[in-house]
Formats: structure tokens, sequence, C-alpha cells
């Protein structure tokens, strides 16, 4: 699922601000340069959730034939691919 912009900002904001109003953790650095990374890290998840799915894509296509003659519902399939897949590299999804 793709995010826009405006969203992930207002996330990394909101884990700042609760991480800072609750104290649970002291900024060593600025709140910005934070609010950045925790940006940045949420784009690179979304990006390698973006590649899993690509991956399973391809492998769902490779085995088309099979899928469609047993009848299987192929966004059931998907799910259940990208699950195995995430769970054996541990990709939270």
């Amino acid at each position: 699922m793709r995010l826009p912009v405006e969203h992930i900002k207002r996330i990394a904001s909101l884990v700042v601000k609760n991480l800072k109003e609750k104290e649970l953790v002291r900024f060593k650095v600025d709140e910005g340069e934070i609010r950045r990374r925790i940006e940045e890290i949420i784009l690179q998840n979304m990006k390698e959730e973006e590649e899993l799915d690509r991956e399973v894509e391809r492998i769902l296509k490779s085995h088309a034939a099979e899928i469609e003659k047993g009848g299987a519902d192929y966004k059931k399939m998907f799910r259940m691919v990208k699950q195995k897949l995430a769970r054996e590299r541990n990709f939270i999804l």
C-alpha cells in the first residue's frame, strides 16, 4: 500500500511527539533529523514491500496455468505466498 508523503510526514511527527511527551527517549540530535530518519525508514519499508509484491506476482505468473487449472483464488494465493516470503525473510507486514 502506497501512502502519500504527507501521511508519512504526519506519522513521523506523531512518533516523535509521542516519544517526547511520554519521556520514553532523550533526543541527542535535533527532532527534525529524527523525523526525517523515521520518514526514510517508512519509505524504505514501503519500497521493500513493493519489491516483495513484485516477486510474489512473478512467482504466481510462473504458476498461472496450475493456479487456473486448480481454480484457486488469485488474491488468496497472493496473500499466502506474500506471507510465506515475508516470514522467510523476517519481514513484518
